[in-house]
């Protein structure tokens, strides 16, 4: 026997097995001291790494995505979920209304995603009144709701008539990495003046022009000073006299379409807003083609401003 065994030992098979042996126990040696670590680098080209950007739910960051709206249509709660499946979980969703806005019985998958945080609901003090145009520009001219979303750098604004679409070449993210200041559909062809309806917004840039006393959308239109539009359209300008970063015609159509003007240079944006009053029927069937989500988006039911 002991002859037998000497024959063994002298074999490289034997010498393969001590060796294949050895490195089992001390693999196991590894992973029984940190196994996270050995078996993360296994899945490092598996799946994709989301630490840096994931969003703990009802927690603001760098971004965030907000709808304000104090008019129900059932279209609303679907819209909002919609949004929250595009963006995807690093975005918070903030919906700003009225504590007598929404029905007394949500929809089952809305009331999940508020008790999970996902969407949050605020609501907005009684000296707004977003049941006119006038009264969303004052909204959105003053520094309160700016202050509401800190720590966030940008900000997308989003109504009730706009959406994003799910067959898109580009996601929000990729444009808050390019840096925008503003980006949404353009309401000229050359100059720097966008609309706001579907926006993305530097929102320290929004509050430090609201710091200068000088700045004031409300008292500019009250004195005639400012003669253009609404708040919007105010930013905007106020951000190209600062030399901001904002897009040409055709990188802001790329982002939003809202007009045939629009449309007819870029047929596959990120989203479109206001078509349902903007655009007309044959055209609004071509939108569909691209973004069926569409349907979502209804027109505004903001009244004239007084």
């Amino acid at each position: 026997m002991e002859r037998l065994l000497a024959s063994i030992k002298s074999r490289p098979i034997w010498r393969i097995g001590t060796l294949t042996l050895a490195f089992c126990i001390a693999t196991w040696f590894l992973i029984s001291l940190n196994p996270r670590n050995v078996l993360a680098e296994e899945k490092t080209n598996i799946l994709p790494d989301t630490t840096s950007s994931a969003n703990t739910y009802g927690l603001i960051r760098n971004k965030v995505a907000v709808i304000s709206d104090t008019k129900y249509t059932t279209n609303l709660i679907p819209l909002i979920l919609h949004y929250h499946s595009i963006l995807g979980p690093s975005w918070p969703i903030i919906f700003y209304t009225t504590p007598t806005t929404l029905p007394s019985s949500l929809s089952a998958p809305f009331a999940l995603a508020i008790a999970e945080k996902r969407i949050q609901i605020r609501y907005i003090p009684d000296e707004f009144n977003l049941t006119s145009r006038n009264g969303v520009n004052l909204y959105l001219s003053r520094s309160w709701l700016w202050e509401q979303l800190a720590p966030a750098t940008h900000v997308l604004i989003f109504q009730a008539d706009a959406v994003l679409c799910g067959n898109a070449h580009k996601t929000v993210d990729q444009y808050v990495d390019e840096g925008w200041d503003w980006i949404a559909a353009p309401l000229h062809g050359s100059e720097h003046l966008y609309n706001g309806g579907l926006s993305l917004r530097n929102r320290s840039m929004i509050l430090d022009i609201l710091s200068n006393p000088e700045n004031n959308w409300e008292e500019e239109t009250r004195s005639g000073k400012w003669t253009m539009g609404g708040e919007d359209v105010w930013f905007s300008r106020k951000m190209d006299l600062r030399g901001a970063k904002l897009p040409s015609f055709r990188e802001a159509v790329a982002f939003a379409c809202q007009h045939d003007w629009h449309t007819s240079v870029e047929k596959e944006p990120l989203g479109y807003h206001k078509v349902h009053k903007n655009i007309g029927k044959e055209g609004l069937r071509e939108i569909e083609r691209w973004c069926p989500e569409i349907g979502l988006a209804r027109p505004g039911m903001l009244e004239p401003s007084t």
